[in-house]
């Protein structure tokens, strides 16, 4: 990531922005979920450790750290810092919120009592996170969204209450569900002045009314916008347009569980029958890489000579043939959620290339939310998804872990292989990042040769912004924060 940033001009405190965002929070604020990068977006929420801009980290609410034992990492709080509500952030607090992560029903993938045996404070200002093994991934993890601070009092009701428990920014004033939240500054921020007096985040999963808010003035900041949305605004001198290459992939997740998935060779003829080439010149407008497996061309944990898969139907029928299986017996329905840019468009392309070969796609369509449990249950036989490699932590072992070992929390391709867990596995255990980088990349070749999921695009993400916006940058964690203004260009 190469944190492109906005180049607009002056500041001015008295001013509020209106961000457009396409992802509502759906869980009554669960840090385990992604309703956490909601709030880290929001310039509420903030973590222990930062994740920079090109993949490192560096302190955030936690001044330093180290690790003391093998097993055992000291982090060392920021002294003078206090959440919204004037209480102050001290060791007992950090431990409570932490414990309370790692008590959730479904923890986050890169922050779970697999990876975490426990949180402790040792004094005022000093926690004790302790592994069950050795793991130089840590720092990384306590960097994601889902291992974020709030207050004590934000654990006290029934459901977590973000209002008024967070330390960054911003603090929330008022929610409006499923719709918006309505913030203003945080006048003791630890970090220095905040620019903006307030801002709002307004929740909008149709890519082209977020285009359309952008455009006539309504929003300063538009996220993952449509690409012919993004040709439109290129044209606009009060709109600003910021593109940056994501660690983030599409693909069709194919249930491996259930029939006819659970075939191998008919998983590769999928992946032999899907045009990626003509997908990404069609639907993404060329915004965008065929993809070479889980990870983009030019990151460390790609394989050597990662290559696009061909789109050869002729293939896809003789694999076919060889699994034993009629194209005409097979009837799959697709989903596209609402949310993912393009995927409607997305999912008729594939629908037709499937045809191609003989085989029935009907295509279901709802938003996210809704069909998340189908999902992670299994009840499902392929869905387009769109999935952040650097998501779970700023580095792929979150991912890998969560998506493609055999009790990974967010495995929605239902796929269990020991050799794969045993790679993960080793992975995770070494210092030396080399090493580790070769391990994910010989995962990521098994999962692309095994046609584990077919995937589709590496994408990037486009966002518009207004041309008086100073201080922004493209970040899949952070949106609103002290340093934006807005002038006049």
């Amino acid at each position: 990531m190469g944190g492109q940033t906005s180049s607009g001009g002056g500041a001015t405190g008295a001013r509020s922005i209106v961000v457009d965002e396409p992802f509502a929070p759906a869980a009554n604020w669960a840090l385990e979920t992604d309703d956490s990068f909601v709030l880290s977006k929001a310039g509420c929420l903030e973590t222990l450790v930062k994740y920079q801009t090109g993949g490192g980290i560096k302190p955030m609410l936690a001044a330093s750290w180290k690790q003391t034992r093998p097993t055992t990492w000291d982090f060392t709080l920021r002294p003078g810092v206090t959440f919204q509500d004037g209480t102050p952030l001290d060791a007992k607090a950090v431990a409570g919120a932490l414990k309370h992560a790692l008590a959730a029903k479904t923890p986050a993938p890169g922050f779970s009592p697999e990876t975490i045996a426990a949180v402790t404070a040792v004094d005022g200002s000093t926690v004790r996170i302790t592994t069950p093994a050795p793991d130089a991934l840590l720092p990384y993890r306590l960097a994601a969204p889902n291992t974020g601070i709030l207050a004590p009092k934000a654990y006290t009701g029934s459901s977590t209450n973000p209002e008024g428990t967070c330390t960054g920014p911003f603090r929330i004033t008022k929610e409006i569900p499923q719709q918006a939240i309505q913030l203003k500054r945080n006048p003791k921020y630890w970090n220095g002045p905040v620019k903006l007096a307030s801002a709002e985040v307004r929740f909008i999963a149709d890519g082209a009314k977020r285009a359309t808010q952008i455009q006539t003035g309504e929003a300063q900041i538009s996220r993952k916008l449509p690409v012919p949305s993004v040709q439109d605004l290129k044209g606009n001198s009060s709109v600003e347009v910021l593109t940056e290459q994501l660690p983030r992939t599409t693909e069709l997740v194919l249930n491996n569980k259930k029939a006819p998935f659970d075939n191998e060779k008919v998983r590769q003829a999928f992946q032999a029958a899907i045009d990626t080439k003509a997908i990404t010149n069609a639907v993404y407008q060329g915004a965008g890489q065929q993809a070479v497996g889980p990870f983009g061309p030019g990151e460390p944990w790609t394989p050597d000579g990662a290559a696009p898969v061909k789109a050869d139907p002729a293939k896809a029928k003789a694999l076919l043939s060889e699994a034993g299986v009629k194209p005409e017996s097979i009837k799959v329905s697709l989903i596209a959620y609402n949310e993912g840019s393009g995927f409607s468009d997305l999912a008729a392309i594939i629908q037709q290339e499937l045809k191609a070969i003989g085989v029935k796609a009907s295509i279901r369509t709802a938003d996210y939310a809704s069909v998340e449990p189908d999902l992670l249950s299994g009840d499902f036989d392929a869905a387009l998804l769109s999935r952040n490699h650097l998501g779970d932590m700023p580095d792929p072992l979150g991912y890998l872990t969560a998506d493609y070992t055999c009790k990974g929390s967010y495995n929605l391709s239902h796929y269990c292989d020991p050799k794969t867990d045993g790679l993960i596995k080793k992975a995770a255990s070494a210092k030396d990042p080399d090493t580790r980088y070769a391990d994910y990349a010989k995962v990521a070749a098994e999962l692309q040769s095994r046609a584990v999921d077919v995937f589709l695009v590496h994408e990037t993400e486009s966002v518009a912004v207004a041309s008086g916006l100073k201080g922004f940058a493209v970040h899949p964690y952070y949106t609103l924060t002290a340093n934006l203004s807005l002038g006049t260009k």
